[in-house]
């Protein structure tokens, strides 16, 4: 009868908890990932965990994943029991795994996929619930591991129809072929067609599901194809799969957008299908129509290609391919080059023609399509004529739309262009039944007209101009027609463009000047463009465009008169004629030609030397003359410089020489700026090829440029010279007279930079370009030079500045060398002062590349020469232009100081780039006890460099310099670059916009830089009165309309103060800004607000200042009003004044990281001061008060806790009031929390007072933060429990006197907080609990207080609706936060209560701690569930230890109680409940907390002292943990061991539960045992053996046998005493009767054990009476006999087994079959380990033995022994001799197979007739024995046929006479002759011993024709040796011979013969089909074609069937028959 506490579970158990684990709740062992053991180990929790990590990355690759999370991935699902829904909600759960599991079938091969699969077996059991959907999830993946798998675990209720074909494989589960598969689901298997429309409908599901993957559509059109090749090749397919197929095809072609890869995996199967059978009409229909579904997402080529063979099969289908088929293919994208790539590579032509009917159907639809197959070289006639013939009729037809009609026409006239006979002989086939329209056959005029305007010959585009002006005037097609007269004004025939300028006014009409000039400017641009066709365009660009469009006059000059002006040899566009045309009509008015026609004209009419020469000059003058007085200089200017690169080389000359001629002719600005840009194009060219060996004469252009022009305009080297002239005309440029430039001034555009100072550059590249001749360079140079004059510094100074090439700035710098060189040299009387280019020339000296800072160098030396005095400084007002007045100057000494100074360094400036800004950095220091000269040159030095900077507005130069002075520490720096900081506040300043004009990224690194100037040493720049700087950056914070810029100012300048200068700030200069920093804040956005803040906060303000700026943002608070005597306005601004106090305070107090502060009481006041301030203004104050409450307790909290003199807090009269008023007034959580915190930390320092306010704390504490559920909450409840629970601590203690006391004493105060665990917070319970007990004290306190949260789990009330495992997580939590010496003593403290809870079961006055928490209404199973659920926290505690380590005393104590309790715990009273199970895990777990040394000790006392239940557990103990004992620690303490074997072995006369426990224990130690253990092992064999045979269970009877056997093999030779005695009870037990097989087989184990380790000590006795045994008990199980002869044919040596074997077979041969089998079988294996040195002296005698076994055949036919029977004796006897002769070589076995042979053939034929009895026996057993080697050795036997082969040439004739009739040895000489011919492989046999053989074998065929033709029969003894005959050669002749014999012997009069003979004769042509090919006209013909007239049926049908093979191979073959 079962507890109440089991009736309650079973009352709440699921109704399929049966099935479940109580552990984990899920099915055992049934897992998809894991095997069953490792899958016990996982619970639900760690397997649901393992579900969302493959979920979470399924969802990455798979989002359609997502709708499955709710109802099967998330906490919820790990709730959902099946078994107690509904089966409503079963159905529904069952629709949802389907989807779900369908989508993860593309996943399976994924791990994430196995993850959720895992999850769903685990969780929803879907392996037995939705067995049948999962299984056709997996069935794509049957070859795979995965599918294993899940079979495996499969449960398939037996009415599934999926548990015939599956459920046998679920036991083996492996990977299946997917013919089983189609096998399994075919008709012919499934009547019903389930399976198949399962598997059929798996992709129809998957579309309409959209899970659709590559191995279900691989699996799917696999599968269908081997279902129809295994129909094909059956009785065929049956209708209702073809019905199933059909419908399945069509619903899937039929889906929309089912993709690609669906319809492709369709095709196959389906073109299969109508292959296979001739579907109906109706079907196919279905079939085709849904190959054209228009939105399935196929693709075109692979529907159209499937379309077609489907057609192409079915030639006599013409019913169409659907009503909507016309409008499906005219969706199909370039259907028309589908089908004429399909019909290039297959043909087609039938299906063509059916698709073709089709779009014949709407010809306007499918107009471009037709037209690609019917105009395509190879479309076949039929088509041609189908199409003639439709598009007749359709076209002629009154009720087809003009659409059709124009498409039908088009498309016939291109047809009959390529098939004239076809549509011809189709137009008059049609006519003689009905009108037809000839005009369908012609091509429309528009065509005719358009083909003949595009014409090869003149006359027809002349015909084709007149036809498209007339076909433009009717309005046909008129855009067409414009195109087409475009084409034509670019043609090159005079007689084609006179017949385009007969319709001028309709041309003009027609065509845009745009248009038009398009169309002739190819003619104008034309290489050779012909004068005659130019004139005719000029008569009409004259006479007619430019008379209407006048203004059209300059666009005509530049597209198209421009490039026709020059003229070459080559290219002479105008004549006089054409010359003069310019100057009448429209072009007249043409400004720019009026000046250079007639000169034109006029040298072209003279025709004389150099006419042509002159001619281009006079034409560039007039072009340059009239460019320059033109009004649209600047528009005609671009255009020539335009041209300058043009691809017509008359076009690019031109433009070279005008530009020249306007460059020499031009003065003043424009000349500059026409020079400028001139050069500014050219400027790609400076890269270009060298023109320094071009000879140019002083006037440009010159002849030879002139000449060069008219002979070899397309040489490059022309345009060469032009370029070079151009340039060189360059130096008649002068620089204009007003032109001032500043050289070193502002970035700017090219717009915006002085014309000169561009010029200047680039004649300065080209110069020193290299390119140039050098006459022309120095030319340029010159002049340049000379404009220059004196500013010729700055000019260089403004190159090596610059980024300019390095050669460029090279030259620069060594040019200014040689300047300042030549100024240096003039004997003046006043000097020349240089320092003006010094911080230029730094810029130069940190360059990166050597050679400029080389050239730097020398130009330093040069500057370092001048003249010292009153020298003159060079271009002082000009440097910087307008900014040149705020340089400073050096004095002479300082200068000369400063350039001595880095002279110094000069070589090292070469070498190192950076060697200039070490050098400031080390030169301008400033350093303590310098005097006030050094310290004033430094000083000068640096406003010298900053004012250069100042006033060089450029950002490059600026940022160098800059950097050049980062690293030098001198507050001078920030004086010299204020200006530039200063000018920034005015956003109209020329500065301002400077900077707005860069790039931000430019901008940005420039301010960085500039503002790297406000450093530490700065401050006391800031802290001068009135300090420019510091009114700049108090600017920036205040409140303007902020632009990008001053927004980055205002950034940058809070940055820098944060970096360091504020920190040097003086204290006043600090709060000031900190103060206008707050108060900025309240006009920024809030990003801005954050960031701003972010800087304050690392602003270091000490103590004092932080007290100060307090006080100075609190006024507002401390100020009193009167409303009455104040204006409305003055109080709102008084209202909001708090307000903003309080915001400005909050800013405050939370940029400081009061952390770091020290403990400072005067501050805290402050703080406090501000609290007192807010309770009194609350009302007043809008907003923040509480937040900064909260930020200003925060404060006072971390500045207390580092006050630690209470005098200190006492002076600054701090007290605990204010705080209290807070807790009191405050309505926020927070704050009160923040309050309470500071009120405890005060109780440190001033407790006096916070006891007498301790019951407003605890009063709100308990009101309060026991109901939050937040950290400050129980913060306070931790430092009140902190300050409380030690005093009740230490009252406890002195009360009790024990520890069991002081639980009890405790019990009631300890409950306080244990009852109210269910209360709490779940994260915050723990958390409490360990701040509990640690004030508690954890050694005494932590045990009491686990065991009642325990407690609390055996009561309904106390679990508060929480599960059991809940409840108990928190004492195993709790103890596992304490040191492990602590969790070992509560561990012990658990498992003494646990002893005393199971004592108290049968006590009255209970002892147990926990006992007095029962009551009197409690139920009588608490007490169970006490001692379960504290021994599952015991059990938890050990799970703690393990690995730690542990006090070994302690766990002594533990391992022995809890063996105690496991003892007494596993009576019949607990066996209903998990105690013993609990208790054993928990004493499995105690063990290894335990060393082994004690646990042996523990093991041997507990078997010394214990009980006999607790001697049964203690050696179960010992046996589990014997094995894991380390080596080492066992040998030291083998004594120990020892005495636990002894005192084991001595239990073994007791009682059977004692007896198994001590044989196992014995097991185990022999298993594992150390050399050191043999002897005592040895020791108790005979004490284990003497007590074998009075055990009298088998169990017990078995385990010993198997510890036996197990020492003998462990022992060795220390056995050997004890063998005989070992034998002896073994044999014993054997021989029984009532023995059992179990019993038995393990006896036998033990003796091959010994056979095994003992075999030399065996004696020949022993041995016999063992192979005696065992051959007797063969019969009861051949396997144990078997396995016991192989040992000893193994372990006992040839030479010793041989003579008992001998011995035995005297007595054996007499017995029955069993035994001699046995023998032979022993026998046989012996031989087979008969080593090779061993057999040689023994081959005599064994081959003599196996003569008399040979002839056993006649003494067991003596003996009545049936044939049967005595075969199979003498196959085992054979089987013997062929293992010997696998270990013979040849030369040995040759002798004795001679001998064999003799012995059977020869020995006893004399006298004898040769169908004698025993003749006849020996020659069947040298026969088996024949085959037998030649199935073992194959080929290698062959040689020895020889032997045989004239014997079996007398036998085989002596069947044929009759002689003898002995069946059995005919068929055994046909079975080894067959047998010979198949293993021969060449051999032996050659053609002439077949041939021999042949006549005989065939003289074999009417022998025994009563006999069966069955396998055994003689038929098919005679056709299989025939047959193995042809197939051993491919002779010819042999095989003729053959084939003729057989065909010969179909013709005996004997009906049998005749059979035997066909039967034969299909055998060989099976066998040698293709080499007898040949033979078939005389074989079909001859003999064949007889015997199928036969008289006998049976003979027809063979012959028939031999007929029927052959045709497989050749086809059909009446003709032979006839």
């Amino acid at each position: 009868m079962s507890s109440s506490l089991a009736s309650q579970l079973q009352q709440i158990a699921s109704l399929d908890a049966s099935r479940l684990t109580s552990k984990y709740g899920t099915p055992s062992s049934k897992s998809y990932l894991f095997p069953p053991k490792v899958a016990a180990e996982h619970d639900l929790d760690s397997i649901f965990t393992l579900a969302q990590s493959g979920f979470d990355e399924l969802l990455s690759l798979d989002p359609g994943m997502e709708v499955f999370e709710d109802e099967l991935f998330s906490e919820r699902a790990k709730r959902t029991d099946r078994m107690m829904l509904s089966q409503e909600e079963n159905d529904a759960l069952n629709t949802t795994l389907g989807r779900c599991l369908r989508r993860l079938g593309k996943w399976v091969g994924v791990m994430a996929g196995g993850k959720c699969i895992e999850w769903l077996v685990r969780r929803f059991r879907i392996h037995e619930m939705n067995a049948e959907t999962l299984l056709l999830t997996f069935l794509p993946y049957h070859s795979s591991p995965n599918f294993a798998r899940i079979l495996a675990i499969l449960t398939l209720p037996k009415t599934s129809p999926y548990f015939a074909p599956f459920s046998a494989l679920i036991a083996k589960a492996q990977p299946v072929p997917r013919s089983y598969i189609t096998s399994s689901i075919s008709p012919s298997r499934d009547k019903s067609l389930h399976l198949l429309g399962d598997v059929a409908g798996l992709v129809k599901q998957a579309i309409k599901e959209d899970v659709v993957h590559r191995a279900l559509l691989t699996f799917w059109t696999a599968t269908m194809v081997d279902l129809m090749e295994t129909g094909k090749q059956g009785k065929g397919l049956e209708e209702g799969l073809i019905k199933l197929l059909v419908e399945t095809f069509v619903v899937i072609l039929e889906t929309p957008k089912g993709g690609e890869d669906v319809n492709a995996a369709v095709y196959p199967p389906l073109v299969l299908l109508t292959r296979s059978i001739t579907i109906a009409d109706g079907p196919f229909q279905a079939i085709v129509s849904s190959l054209l579904t228009p939105s399935s997402l196929a693709n075109p080529s692979q529907r159209m290609l499937t379309l077609l063979v489907i057609l192409n099969d079915r030639p006599t289908w013409n019913s169409g391919l659907g009503v909507d088929a016309p409008v499906h293919l005219a969706k199909i994208k370039q259907l028309g080059e589908i089908l004429v790539a399909a019909m290039e590579k297959y043909g087609f032509e039938t299906a063509l023609k059916t698709v073709v009917s089709v779009l014949l159907e709407r010809p306007d639809l499918h107009n471009k399509s037709l037209a690609a197959v019917l105009e395509h070289g190879q479309v076949p006639n039929s088509v041609a004529q189908l199409a003639a013939k439709e598009l007749l009729q359709l076209g002629s037809a009154a009720t087809s739309s003009d659409e059709v009609k124009t498409a039908c026409k088009t498309l016939l006239a291109n047809l009959r262009e390529r098939h004239p006979s076809v549509v011809d002989s189709a137009f008059v086939e049609a006519s003689s039944r009905a009108p037809i329209d000839h005009a369908l056959v012609q091509k429309p005029v528009d065509e005719v007209a358009f083909l003949n305007i595009y014409a090869a010959d003149v006359s027809s585009r002349v015909q084709g101009v007149r036809e498209v002006f007339d076909l433009a005037n009717s309005g046909t097609d008129q855009e067409s027609a414009v195109t087409a007269i475009i084409a034509r004004l670019g043609d090159d025939d005079e007689v084609v463009i006179e017949a385009l300028y007969q319709n001028s006014q309709q041309l003009s009409t027609l065509l845009s000047v745009e248009k038009y000039i398009a169309g002739v400017k190819p003619t104008f641009w034309s290489v050779s463009p012909k004068p005659a066709i130019i004139g005719h365009h000029l008569d009409y660009i004259s006479n007619h465009l430019l008379v209407d469009r006048p203004k059209a006059g300059k666009k005509i000059f530049r597209e198209l008169l421009f490039p026709v002006l020059l003229s070459t040899e080559k290219r002479q566009p105008l004549t006089k004629v054409e010359a003069l045309k310019l100057l009448s009509g429209g072009l007249k008015n043409v400004d720019i030609l009026g000046g250079i026609v007639p000169e034109i004209a006029k040298a072209r009419a003279e025709n004389t030397k150099g006419g042509v020469q002159k001619s281009n000059l006079l034409v560039a003058t007039a072009l340059s003359e009239a460019t320059a007085t033109s009004t649209q200089f600047e528009e005609d200017v671009s255009y020539f410089i335009g041209q300058l690169d043009s691809a017509n080389s008359s076009a690019r000359l031109l433009a070279y020489m005008v530009l020249t001629k306007l460059i020499t002719s031009l003065q003043g600005d424009l000349q500059l700026n026409l020079a400028v840009k001139a050069l500014e194009h050219l400027r790609l060219k400076q890269n270009g090829p060298v023109l320094r060996d071009i000879q140019i004469a002083e006037q440009a252009p010159s002849p030879a440029l002139l000449e060069a022009i008219h002979r070899k305009a397309d040489d490059g080297r022309t345009t060469q010279r032009a370029v070079v002239e151009l340039l060189s005309s360059l130096v008649r440029v002068v620089k204009p007279a007003t032109t001032n430039v500043t050289w070193l001034s502002s970035d700017a555009t090219n717009s915006e930079i002085a014309p000169f100072k561009v010029y200047s550059e680039q004649v300065y590249i080209w110069a020193n370009s290299g390119l140039l001749p050098a006459a022309v360079s120095s030319s340029l140079l010159r002049s340049l030079l000379t404009q220059l004059g004196e500013e010729a510094l700055l000019f260089f100074a403004s190159l090596w500045t610059s980024s300019s090439p390095i050669a460029l700035r090279t030259a620069s710098l060594r040019h200014a060398t040689a300047f300042v060189s030549a100024y240096s040299g003039l004997k003046t009387q006043q000097g020349i002062d240089f320092q003006i280019v010094i911080p230029a020339l730094l810029i130069a000296l940190q360059d990166g590349e050597k050679v400029i800072r080389q050239a730097g160098v020398e130009l330093l030396k040069a500057l370092s020469g001048e003249t010292e005095g009153t020298a003159t400084i060079y271009a002082l007002d000009a440097i910087y232009g307008d900014r040149s007045d705020v340089v400073q100057l050096l004095k002479s000494t300082d200068r000369r100081r400063y350039l001595d100074t880095l002279l110094e360094v000069a070589d090292e400036i070469i070498i190192d780039a950076g060697r200039v800004k070490v050098l400031h950095s080390v030169a301008l220091e400033v350093h303590r006890g310098q005097n006030k000269k050094s310290l004033s040159h430094r000083r000068a030095v640096i406003g010298c460099l900053t004012s250069h900077i100042v006033a060089f507005r450029s950002l490059r130069e600026r940022l160098v310099l800059l950097d050049l002075l980062s690293e030098v520490q001198d507050s001078t720096l920030l004086r010299g670059v204020l200006p530039l900081l200063t000018s920034l506040e005015n956003g109209q300043d020329d500065e301002f916009i400077w900077l707005s004009d860069l790039s931000f990224e430019a901008r940005t690194n420039y301010l960085e830089v500039l503002f790297g100037v406000f450093k530490p040493q700065a401050a006391t720049v800031l802290a001068e009165e009135q300090s420019p700087a510091w009114t700049f950056l108090l600017s920036m914070l205040a409140e303007k309309s902020a632009s990008p810029i001053q927004e980055q100012l205002r950034k940058l300048s809070l940055r820098k103060l944060a970096d360091g200068v504020f920190a040097a700030l003086p204290v006043p200069e600090k709060i000031e800004y900190v103060l206008a920093l707050i108060q900025s804040l309240h006009t920024l956005s809030s990003e801005d607000f954050l960031s701003t803040k972010e800087i304050l906060g690392k602003f270091e303000l000490d103590s004092a200042t932080i007290t100060e700026l307090i006080d100075n943002l609190s006024e507002p608070l401390e100020t009193t009003f009167h409303r009455k005597k104040q204006r409305h306005d003055d109080t709102t601004a008084e209202e909001d004044g708090p307000t903003a106090a309080v915001h400005d305070l909050t800013v405050l107090i939370e940029s400081r990281d009061w952390k770091s502060l020290p403990g400072d009481a005067g501050l805290v006041a402050s703080l406090m001061s501000i609290l007192s301030s807010l309770l009194t203004k609350r009302l007043v104050i809008k907003e923040g008060v509480d937040y900064l409450e909260q930020e200003v307790l925060a404060a006072i909290l971390a500045l207390v806790e580092k006050i630690e003199d209470p005098a200190e807090v006492n002076r600054a009269h701090v007290g605990i009031e204010v705080v209290i008023k807070v807790i009191r007034a405050s309505t926020n959580p927070r704050t009160s929390q923040r309050a309470l915190l500071v009120a405890a930390e005060l109780a440190r320092l001033i407790p006096d007072a916070v006891l007498h306010n301790v019951m407003p704390i605890f009063t709100f504490m308990g009101a309060s933060d026991f109901q939050r559920d937040d950290a400050y909450s129980f913060g306070v409840v931790e430092k009140t429990v902190t300050r409380i629970v030690p005093v009740m601590t230490k009252s406890l203690k002195d009360k009790a006197t024990s520890t069991l006391d002081l639980y009890n004493e405790s019990l009631t105060f300890l409950s306080i907080f244990t009852d109210m665990s269910s209360r709490l917070p779940k994260h915050r319970t723990l958390p409490f609990f360990v701040h509990l007990v640690k004030s508690l004290d954890p050694v005494d306190f932590l045990a009491p207080v686990c065991m009642l949260l325990v407690d609390r789990a055996t009561t309904k009330g106390g679990r508060a609706g929480k599960d059991v495992g809940t409840v108990l997580e928190l004492p195993a939590a709790l103890a596992a936060t304490f040191d492990v010496s602590v969790r070992t003593e509560v561990l012990l403290e658990i498992v003494n209560e646990l002893g005393r809870l199971v004592g108290d079961l049968t006590r009255v006055d209970k002892e147990a701690f926990l006992s007095r928490t029962i009551t009197e209404n409690d139920s009588s199973d608490r007490p169970l569930r006490q001692i379960t659920y504290l021994l599952n926290l015991a059990t938890a505690l050990i799970n703690q230890l393990r690995g730690k380590s542990c006090a070994q005393v302690a766990v002594q104590s533990i391992v022995r109680q809890l063996i105690i309790l496991a003892a007494a715990t596993s009576q019949p009273t607990m066996a209903s409940t998990d105690i013993p199970t609990n208790m054993h895990a928990a004493l499995e777990g105690a063990m290894q907390l335990l060393s082994a040394e004690n646990f042996l000790g523990i093991t041997l006392q507990l078997l010394g002292e214990g009980s006999q239940q607790d001697k049964v557990m203690s050696l179960t103990v010992f046996t589990e943990r014997v094995p894991l004992i380390k080596s080492e620690i066992r040998s030291k303490n083998t004594k120990t061991i020892g005495e636990i074997l002894k005192s084991a072995a001595g239990l073994l006369g007791t009682s059977t539960s004692t007896i198994s426990a001590a044989l196992i224990a014995i097991k185990i130690v022999t298993k594992t045992a150390l050399p050191v253990e043999d002897g005592v092992l040895a020791q108790i064999v005979p004490a284990v053996v003497g007590a074998v045979s009075k055990f009298h269970d088998t169990a017990n009877t078995v385990g010993a046998f198997s510890l036996i056997e197990l020492l003998v093999r462990h022992l060795g030779s220390r056995v050997i005493p004890y063998i005989q005695s070992i034998v002896d009870v073994s044999l014993t037990l054997i021989k029984s009767p009532k023995t059992t097989s179990s019993v038995s087989k393990q006896a036998f184990t033990t003796l091959a054990s010994i056979l095994e380790t003992v075999s030399t000590f065996i004696s020949s006795k022993q041995l016999t009476s063992m192979i005696r045994h065992t051959i007797d008990y063969r019969s009861k199980d051949a396997s144990i006999s078997l396995g016991v002869f192989t040992t000893i044919a193994k372990r006992i040596r040839t030479k010793t087994l041989f003579p008992v074997l001998m011995e035995l077979w005297k007595i054996v041969q007499m017995e029955d079959e069993g035994s001699m089998k046995g023998f032979f079988d022993l026998l046989r294996l012996t031989l087979k380990n008969a080593t090779r040195e061993d057999l040689p002296g023994m081959i005599k005698p064994v081959f003599a033995f196996f003569l008399d076994v040979f002839d056993l055949r006649h003494r067991l036919q003596g003996r009545g022994f049936d044939a049967e029977t005595i075969n199979d004796i003498e196959e085992s006897a054979i089987g013997s001799f062929l293992e010997l002769v696998t270990k013979l070589n040849e030369a040995t076995f040759k002798p004795l197979f001679i001998r064999l042979y003799d012995w059977a053939v020869i020995d006893l034929a004399e006298g004898k007739a040769i169908d004698d009895g025993r003749l006849v026996e020996r020659k069947i057993v040298l026969l088996h024995v024949m085959m037998g080697l030649l199935v073992k050795f194959k080929n290698l036997l062959s040689p020895y046929i020889a032997t045989l082969l004239p014997h079996i040439q007398e036998l085989l004739p002596a069947y044929a006479s009759g002689e003898i009739a002995d069946f059995a040895l005919w068929k055994l000489l046909l079975e080894v002759l067959g047998k010979s011919f198949e293993v021969d492989e060449g051999a032996f046999y050659t053609d002439s011993h077949l041939l021999t053989l042949i006549p005989l074998l065939i003289a074999q065929l009417p022998l025994f024709p009563t006999a069966t033709t069955s396998e055994g029969g003689s038929s098919s003894a005679i056709t299989r040796t025939l047959s193995s005959l042809a197939g051993s050669t491919t002779s010819e002749k042999v095989l003729r011979t053959l084939n003729t014999s057989i065909c010969l012997a179909t013709r005996s009069d004997e009906i049998k013969t005749r059979l035997a003979a066909l039967r034969a004769l299909d055998g060989v042509w099976e066998r040698q089909t293709e080499e007898m090919l040949t033979f078939v006209p005389e074989t079909v013909s001859e003999f064949l074609a007889e015997l199928l007239e036969d008289e006998s049926g049976d003979v027809e049908a063979a012959a028939r069937k031999v007929l029927d093979r052959i045709e497989k191979v050749t086809g059909s073959l009446k003709e032979y028959l006839e």
